[in-house]
């Protein structure tokens, strides 16, 4: 069994505190990174381009993921069909994957993902993987269930056509399980530890919160502590990691918070550190947002600039927005960031990046 072992929990707040994990591997898999380690893109003062059209009736859309090179897909829990497809080229738009218990419907999307033109979506209270296969001229998306996990999860990807892996929520102490499309375990991917939990708080994945993205070549995978100062990158098969500390230091612990209601799980001090994460086969984008949850506002923060990293971890360009964003998705291909905002209303925005694909990279 292949258990390289994983660090720090963290949390991610959104109405209630949960925690998120984080990964250590041996002293020369660490790299530390600041602010300063980027190139600077300054968009700051550059207007983006409106993707998405008024009658577009959005809820609180997130979670982006680039299906094609016209076509975006993202998150909408709180309507009836969970997912969006919108055609970046022209603003067409339209649903998919209903809410149910019918073959092509699942009951709670948890994560997307695209592979080669196909679409994929994790559901999470009913266990499904969801293939999605997306006609880009009229939007139409037939869905059939793949996978039906007995595990329930918090994220999870296809590695292949016969390998998943996935963040069970039923197996304290386990990062990621890989397993067969029966659901047969066949690895054990991460171990937790609890150098960052106080005394009785015990690692979980039912409390955690992550983002993972997988390379388009699947040889990479990024696991990105949303509360958390730390980044797991994955080799693909899983035989190594390497963890990135920064963009900043930050003393924070897990502890358990007892109540009248039940306990609660935080992280004292809160933060909200990162959000968004987008992969190519040369690298991978973090959306950073770095604040400390103080005050009301704090909460509200979104993502102001987009972190580039290359595989081995380095540092690349920092690409400075003109305004905080909800989540975001990079088309390496056409080289521009589409991004969610929801102030004052729900729109998806185009961000055209001037530089090339190289230069983005750092090559």
């Amino acid at each position: 069994m292949k258990r390289f072992k994983l660090n720090p929990v963290s949390i991610f707040c959104v109405s209630m505190l949960v925690l998120s994990g984080c990964g250590t591997a041996p002293a020369d898999d660490f790299k530390s990174y600041d602010l300063n380690s980027f190139d600077m893109v300054d968009l700051s003062s550059v207007e983006p381009e409106i993707i998405s059209r008024t009658e577009m009736v959005m809820g609180m859309p997130f979670d982006m993921c680039m299906v094609s090179d016209s076509i975006v897909a993202f998150k909408d829990t709180r309507t009836e069909s969970q997912l969006w497809l919108l055609n970046v080229n022209n603003g067409d738009f339209a649903q998919c994957l209903y809410r149910g218990n019918g073959p092509k419907e699942c009951l709670y999307v948890t994560n997307i993902w695209s592979d080669d033109g196909v679409l994929f979506a994790g559901g999470a209270q009913d266990g499904k993987v969801m293939k999605i296969t997306v006609n880009p001229d009229s939007l139409s998306g037939d869905a059939e269930c793949i996978s039906t996990m007995s595990d329930s999860f918090m994220k999870i990807t296809a590695l292949s056509d016969s390998q998943l892996l996935y963040a069970p929520l039923s197996k304290p102490e386990v990062r990621y399980l890989l397993a067969c499309m029966d659901g047969t375990v066949t690895d054990t991917v991460g171990v937790f530890q609890t150098d960052k939990l106080e005394e009785g708080v015990a690692p979980n994945n039912a409390l955690f919160q992550m983002q993972i993205a997988l390379s388009p070549d699947k040889k990479h995978m990024v696991s990105s502590n949303m509360s958390w100062n730390r980044t797991e990158i994955y080799s693909v098969p899983f035989d190594g990691v390497m963890v990135l500390n920064g963009p900043m230091e930050i003393e924070s612990k897990a502890v358990a918070v007892r109540t009248e209601f039940g306990t609660r799980f935080g992280q004292k001090p809160d933060w909200h550190m990162f959000a968004g994460v987008s992969a190519c086969n040369d690298g991978f984008a973090l959306g950073f947002i770095g604040r400390e949850l103080k005050e009301r506002e704090d909460y509200l923060k979104g993502v102001e600039s987009v972190l580039f990293f290359d595989w081995n971890g380095n540092p690349t360009k920092m690409v400075r927005l003109d305004r905080d964003v909800f989540d975001f998705t990079v088309d390496f291909d056409n080289m521009a960031i589409y991004a969610i905002v929801i102030d004052p209303v729900p729109a998806v925005l185009k961000y055209s990046l001037p530089l090339s694909y190289d230069e983005l990279m750092g090559r």
